[in-house]
């Protein structure tokens, strides 16, 4: 028998629980996948049933085990997939969850739910791995296999274009349903708060926009997980109110040198540092970055949505002089917020589907993670994870304003032109955000497979 591809598969059967365990081993990657159906299994997000296909596809994607068996990334909002992972591309993983696709598609599985949120939240899941399979450099035939059978099954779950504009607002959702303090509680910094006026027109929360024509979070736009899949809104709120905020950001298009050259320039220092001249917001500023979901409609267009995957939100208590990277004190002087979609609880109606993220809760990185993928490498990556509401001040450590990368990190780009921050519209950015989707390669990839069924 081959080593190197062999897998051992134990399956038990108990009567009196009614529940079948499925473990698989495999000796290509050391990853085990543990399999679970039954009366005594836990529920996916999509239907009661374990069993049903839509909740086996999601956790073929979306759960990863460690050597030693302990399960990750069942309510994760992006799969657990990294550059060089091999599971799903290579092995019984592989096979798994190609035999899964087939069935979905043999069986047109697609049928069986009809609720538009269950549909929207399945493409969105089945594309994030279509996306995936392009970034992994090897298993080229394996990859493109899955691909096809992945662009069929996001074409049929595709929602009418009218349809996905009249989802509900689960911000909205969210606010209505009072489940969390509508400001900032000076008193109580560690309460997660959702801004009641964040997406509001008129309100002293002002959408960025580049009067130049950038987007403004061009990392989190282009980067894995996201891969454009998404439209970033950045707001930022001064204690003045919508008039202060507005005079600030005139300030910043007067300003004529955000940054300056380092006079210190040797091969292991940046050309260009901020200008320490540069005006600096105030204490009590508070920003906020909202990821809300794109989907595919049925004619296979880029259709913004009015689903919020995520807030992430960041009070600055105090400014501290100077334009250094201090990661220990933007972690004293930002009080640091984060909301996250959570399936079930949009599924079932409840706050919108938005969850807080607990202080101390942890992560694995995947936003400019290096692409190690350590389920692979390791017994139990679990000391891998991240504090993630300590995680921000890893890239937001500067003082004020030069923490604002959509500000301060276009010295790192060709284009050293500075941004000229005006107040935007949310369709203008969702606007943006489609064109620059539809420039990408998979996209391109996807639109042609999708076509080719027509």
């Amino acid at each position: 028998m081959n080593g190197r591809a062999s897998v051992l598969i134990v399956v038990v059967l108990i009567a009196t629980s009614a529940v079948l365990i499925v473990l698989r081993i495999q000796a290509s990657t050391g990853e085990a996948t543990i399999g679970v159906s039954g009366a005594d299994a836990p529920a996916g997000p999509y239907d009661a049933n374990p069993s049903h296909i839509w909740n086996r596809l999601h956790r073929q994607f979306f759960v990863r085990t460690a050597r030693n068996g302990k399960e990750y990334g069942i309510n994760e909002l992006d799969p657990l997939l990294w550059w060089e992972t091999k599971y799903l591309v290579s092995g019984p993983s592989h096979q798994q969850a190609m035999s899964l696709l087939d069935e979905f598609l043999s069986t047109h599985a697609e049928k069986l739910i009809t609720d538009p949120f269950k549909r929207a939240m399945l493409q969105r899941d089945l594309w994030a791995i279509f996306d995936w399979l392009t970034v992994v450099g090897e298993h080229r035939t394996e990859r493109e296999e899955m691909q096809a059978k992945l662009a069929e099954a996001i074409r049929r779950v595709a929602l009418p274009a009218e349809q996905i504009k009249r989802l509900p607002d689960n911000y909205a959702a969210a606010i209505k349903a009072n489940a969390f303090p509508g400001a900032y509680q000076p008193d109580k910094p560690a309460n997660a708060f959702l801004p009641t006026e964040l997406l509001q027109p008129d309100s002293p929360w002002i959408l960025i926009g580049d009067a130049r024509g950038r987007i403004s979070a061009p990392s989190h736009v282009h980067s894995t997980p996201f891969q454009g899949r998404s439209t970033f809104l950045v707001f930022i709120r001064l204690p003045g109110g919508r008039d202060a905020t507005l005079g600030y950001l005139q300030q910043l298009r007067k300003f004529p040198r955000p940054w300056i050259y380092n006079t210190g320039l040797s091969m292991d220092v940046e050309p260009l540092v901020p200008n320490p001249e540069l005006p600096q917001f105030p204490e009590g500023t508070q920003t906020a970055l909202v990821r809300r979901l794109i989907l595919i409609d049925d004619q296979g267009n880029l259709t913004p949505t009015n689903i919020t995957e995520s807030v992430q939100l960041r009070v600055y208590r105090a400014i501290p002089p100077g334009t250094e990277i201090r990661q220990e004190e933007a972690r004293r002087t930002q009080d640091v917020f984060e909301f996250g979609l959570d399936r079930r609880k949009l599924f079932e109606g409840e706050a919108g589907g938005l969850r807080a993220v607990l202080p101390g809760e942890q992560h694995f990185s995947l936003f400019r993670a290096h692409g190690i993928d350590w389920f692979e490498k390791m017994d139990d990556p679990e000391n891998l994870q991240g504090v993630v509401l300590s995680s921000c001040a890893s890239c937001h450590a500067s003082p004020g304003i030069h923490s604002f990368l959509s500000f301060s990190e276009r010295r790192f780009v060709p284009s050293i032109r500075p941004p000229a921050f005006v107040e935007s519209k949310i369709a203008d950015s969702e606007f943006m955000a489609a064109g620059e989707k539809s420039r990408q390669y998979e996209w391109g990839l996807l639109r042609g497979m999708w076509q080719a069924k027509r």
